[in-house]
Parts: C-alpha cells; sequence; structure tokens
C-alpha cells in the first residue's frame, strides 16, 4: 500500500539520520572521554621524561596507577604501585594508548606511567546502549507515527479506491465525500468529483440525444411507411395516389437528411477537428456577401453594420452567422447583424426567453415550445457553439429589452 511504502521510505531516511547522529555524538563523546584519561598520561610524560625517581608524583597522578621501567632483559619490571597478579598491558612509546581498560604511556629512556580505568569502558558501554535503545525507539515511533499520519492524511485516496471499485462492480456513478482542507489529496478528491459530475453530464446528454434522436426520426419514418403502405395497396391503380404517396415520401425522405442527418454529420464533423486554419477576415466583406446570400435564400435585406476584421477561420465564421441569422429569422423579426473586430452580434424582436431557455438555447435538438410546428431539427445552435468552442470563441445570449434576444459572439 502507498502508505506502507511512504512510511517505510521516511523510517529508511530516519534510520540513516539516527545512525549519522548518532555515530558522530558517539564518536565525540567517546574521546572527550578518553582525551581527559590522555591529558593525566601526558602530564606523567613530562615528568618522566624530567627523570623524577621520586614515583609519588607520578603516581598521585591517578589512583590505581603504576610506573615502570624496563629490565635488561627487555620486560617491564614495576618499580612503584601495585596491580593485581596476572595483570598484563601493552607499552606505546611516545604516544598515549588506549587498549582494552588501560592507558599507557612510555619514554624511550625506559620508563613507563600506566593505569586502567574501567569506568571509561562502563561509561562507553552505557552511552552505547542508551543510544541503541534510543535508536530503535525512535525507528519504531518513526514508522508508527508516520504509517499513522498517511493513514489519516490518505484517507481520501482510500475512499477514492473504495468508489471507484464499487463503480467498476456496479458501473453505478458516484462521487466521494471530501475534507473542508487545502492538500493535494483533496484537489484529486475534487477533481475525481468533477470528472464523474461531467461523466455523468456527457452521459446523460447522449441518453438525451439517443432519445431525440429516436423521437425526430420516429415521425418521418412513420409517415414514409404510412405513404409506403398506401402506395403498395393504392398506388398500382390509383395514379393520383402513387403521385402523392411518392412526393410525400420523397418530401418527408429530403427534410430528415435536410433537418437531421446533415446537421448530425455537420456537427460531428466540426467536433473532430483538431485545429483550424486562421486568417485576417474584412468584416465589411464578409457582410455584404452574408447579405447577398440571405437575399438570394430568404428574399430579405439584412441590415448590417461592419467595421474592422477579425482573426479567425473564415468556414466557421461563416457558419455561426449563417446559424444565428436563420434562426433569428425562424423565430423572431427586425433582424440585424453588427460586426465589429472585437464582438458581432445577431439582434431581433422576438420571444421574451427566460435565463433557463437561454441556458439551453445551444443544447442539442432543444427548441421553444412556440416553435413545434416550425421546421428544424433543434441542432442549428448546438452546432454553433461547437464550431466556437473549436476556436476557443465565446459564443451566448442575452435579452434585447424590451424583448427579443442578442446572440453574440467574442474572441
Amino acid at each position: 500500500m502507498l502508505r506502507t511504502k511512504i512510511a517505510w521510505a521516511m523510517t529508511g531516511f530516519m534510520l540513516l539520520l539516527l545512525l549519522v547522529s548518532f555515530g558522530v555524538t558517539w564518536f565525540v563523546a567517546r574521546q572527550e572521554i578518553v582525551d581527559s584519561r590522555f591529558d593525566v598520561l601526558l602530564q606523567a610524560l613530562n615528568l618522566l621524561e624530567e627523570d623524577v625517581r621520586n614515583s609519588d608524583a607520578v603516581l598521585s597522578l591517578h589512583e590505581d596507577s603504576v610506573v615502570l621501567e624496563r629490565q635488561e632483559n627487555g620486560e617491564w619490571g614495576i618499580i612503584a604501585g601495585e596491580v593485581p597478579d596476572g595483570t598484563t598491558f601493552p607499552i606505546n612509546y611516545g604516544e598515549p594508548a588506549l587498549i582494552d581498560d588501560w592507558f599507557v604511556v612510555a619514554t624511550t629512556d625506559g620508563l613507563a606511567f600506566g593505569f586502567q580505568d574501567r569506568d571509561v569502558s562502563n561509561t562507553i558501554q552505557a552511552l552505547a546502549t542508551i543510544f541503541l535503545v534510543m535508536f530503535f525507539l525512535a525507528v519504531l515511533l518513526t514508522f508508527l507515527g508516520t504509517w499513522w499520519i498517511l493513514r489519516q492524511g490518505l484517507s481520501p485516496l482510500r475512499r477514492l479506491t473504495e468508489t471507484m471499485e464499487r463503480i467498476t462492480e456496479s458501473g453505478k456513478l458516484e462521487t466521494i465525500e471530501v475534507a473542508d482542507r487545502k492538500d493535494e489529496v483533496t484537489t484529486l478528491s475534487d477533481g475525481f468529483n468533477h470528472m464523474i459530475e461531467r461523466v455523468e453530464g456527457t452521459m446523460e446528454q447522449q441518453r438525451r440525444f439517443v432519445a431525440d434522436v429516436s423521437h425526430e426520426l420516429k415521425t418521418p419514418l412513420t409517415v414514409i411507411e404510412g405513404y409506403a403502405k398506401l402506395l403498395q395497396r393504392w398506388g398500382q391503380e390509383d395514379e393520383s395516389v402513387r403521385a402523392e404517396a411518392i412526393d410525400h415520401i420523397l418530401t418527408e425522405s429530403r427534410q430528415m437528411r435536410h433537418d437531421l442527418i446533415e446537421p448530425m454529420l455537420e456537427l460531428n464533423r466540426f467536433a473532430a477537428l483538431e485545429q483550424v486554419e486562421r486568417e485576417e477576415i474584412d468584416l465589411a466583406e464578409l457582410g455584404e456577401s452574408i447579405g447577398e446570400r440571405f437575399l438570394r435564400s430568404h428574399g430579405v435585406h439584412l441590415p448590417i453594420e461592419a467595421t474592422g476584421s477579425w482573426f479567425g477561420h473564415r468556414e466557421s465564421l461563416q457558419r455561426i452567422l449563417v446559424i444565428l441569422l436563420d434562426n433569428s429569422l425562424k423565430y423572431a423579426e427586425e433582424t440585424s447583424l453588427h460586426l465589429k473586430s472585437d464582438r458581432i452580434e445577431v439582434r431581433d424582436r422576438g420571444p421574451v426567453l427566460t435565463d433557463d431557455v437561454r441556458n439551453r438555447l445551444f443544447d442539442r435538438f432543444y427548441r421553444l415550445d412556440e416553435a413545434r410546428d416550425r421546421s428544424g431539427s433543434g441542432l442549428g445552435l448546438a452546432i454553433a457553439k461547437e464550431v466556437a468552442d473549436l476556436n476557443e470563441w465565446t459564443i451566448g445570449s442575452r435579452s434585447n429589452h424590451p424583448d427579443g434576444s442578442i446572440f453574440f459572439l467574442t474572441r
């Protein structure tokens, strides 16, 4: 588990830190204790080098000490002080030495001074034992403390894992409870909840999309099926019935293709684009072209104001304007187009819309209740929104007081 791995990592780091700190502390403490005894040896060495044969001055430097002299046979004999029988100790010329419990120093003139101090060994051993106990306690507490802190801190991750497992098993989306705090884990939990909300929204949109498509296809297919049956039953004998049935079948087929299939293909085509080519677009020239197009197709003269230029994808901008103008001419009156370098608006006078309605205007297949008997599939504004998002433009709608709407496009 993640918290166990982090706990072991922190314990390993603490282990290294304690080894270094305890090692340095133990070495310094031991050196200080030994150096305090070496000072006695150095004093004895100075006295011996002055050829002080009165050993009392040397022996007074430390209790249980001895003065030795090298004999002619090379062995060392005790000339002052006493030691237990069988005691031996090494001799080190010129420099104080500590071997086992013996502190010894000898001169080149054949004199030596030494003493045995078990307190040094006992103190060093006690210090090492204390350090060892503290070391194990610190390591244990570090592991347990880190593990507990991580368990508390990573509890949102545990809940996140459990939630994902439940989602995998049941297929039902759900969010997790997020604590009121600011850290990376909380940010991750918030991100997961936002992702779930977006997935739920997407799934709901897909369900609504399928339902809307099914509903939109049901009517024309029913009409086509009805006239096909009429053609099958009476069309072979009655020429007028045959002509009427064929005419309605063609009409419904064309309308289904024009109002539903082609807009859906166009919507998917723009959604599949990853990037678009941008250029400088003269708005006056674009406005003139749009005006001529609607004069030919709708027979209306659009009031158009155009100044400046717009940097972007020409086909995208044209498609958005055609959709907005066509939508306005279909459902409102007094439509006008206003083109500026930083903002484009289509203004009209028509139905008064609530904020909830305006928030849904760019949803797929959404149509006003007053427009249910009109042509169209409700995909036009959804296509405009998709194209605007592709170009990183902002499209929206607001009220045109006292009635009507203003559809705007900004960069």
